[in-house]
């Protein structure tokens, strides 16, 4: 019959300790990721409202030279064809861009963009 004296493994409350700390980590881990990600999107809406305006700010200068008078370019569609795209960026929140043919500035429908 085996000796169960020379048997290694961990204890019952030593698995639970380790599940524990490993729980307590997550619930703070978790909430941080969360906002970091929150941040990312915030910054990529950022720079795509900076690529639009200077979008819009190319487009104004070339109106000049070919029309001779500077203005803004309608809307957000005939920037369409300034981006690598194809298209104009999107708000990786959701939100949605509006653009002031005015002013060529760019805002966006999230808080805090």
């Amino acid at each position: 019959m085996n000796s169960l004296k020379n048997q290694k493994g961990f204890t019952l409350m030593e698995l639970v300790t380790v599940i524990v700390i490993l729980g307590i980590l997550a619930a703070v881990a978790v909430p941080k990721y969360f906002d970091l990600t929150d941040q990312a999107e915030a910054g990529a809406c950022k720079s795509n409202m900076g690529a639009i305006k200077a979008a819009a700010s190319i487009a104004y200068a070339q109106s000049v030279l070919t029309t001779g008078t500077a203005t803004f370019p309608a809307d957000l569609a005939a920037m369409a064809a300034s981006f690598t795209s194809g298209a104009t960026p999107t708000c990786p929140s959701g939100g949605t861009y509006t653009y002031s043919s005015t002013t060529g500035l760019v805002t966006c429908s999230v808080t805090g963009h």
